[in-house]
């Protein structure tokens, strides 16, 4: 029995871990277009003449600076002086879904007067829950042409993050694995 319990609580474990690790992200480009020659970037702005979200300041700054210190890591250079190679943007959309389970499952394991003991419980009623889920696109949009010639995007269940330092690095560790991808080719 002591066997059996220990067995379900590593594979909990390990299905825990691989549910959260990792942030899922995928790109699409302009195939054939050359980003080798893309140094400079500044920021498109929109019809308003404005850059990213309009309702949300500090989540705006936080995305912005993420982009920017990665593609200056990546030795882009920001040139807001009118004559940059490529523009780059972002959209950020927030979307209430419903999971819904069937089955559930938990494991306990206890003492009690009479010695150890452990139990596995299964239920097999409707479970319902919603969750934000968040989809950052970034995008990149040749100066010469005004033609969006590469995508970023991740899209991930939000976790509450309420601490403005554990956003900061969420959004941080979101933009770097969206451009890790940029420029396509480029073995990063």
């Amino acid at each position: 029995m002591k066997q059996t319990v220990r067995l379900i609580a590593v594979a909990v474990l390990i299905f825990a871990i691989t549910a959260c690790s990792g942030i899922q992200v995928s790109q699409d480009f302009e195939q054939g277009f050359d980003f080798s020659g893309l140094k400079t970037f500044a920021w498109k702005s929109n019809e308003n003449n404005e850059w990213g979200l309009t309702d949300n300041d500090l989540v705006d700054r936080r995305i912005r600076n993420a982009i920017v210190n990665t593609l200056t890591a990546k030795q882009f250079t920001q040139d807001d002086s009118g004559n940059p190679d490529f523009l780059i943007s972002y959209d950020l959309t927030v979307e209430q879904r419903i999971s819904s389970s069937n089955v559930s499952g938990g494991v306990s394991m206890g003492r009690s007067t009479r010695g150890r003991h452990g139990s596995i419980g299964i239920s097999t009623g409707s479970q319902i829950s919603t969750y934000d889920q968040g989809t950052l696109l970034i995008d990149v949009v040749d100066v010469t042409s005004d033609k969006l010639v590469w995508r970023g995007v991740s899209s991930q269940a939000l976790p509450d993050l309420s601490d403005p330092q554990q956003l900061t690095d969420r959004i941080n560790e979101t933009v770097a694995a969206i451009l890790a991808q940029f420029p396509p080719g480029r073995g990063e």
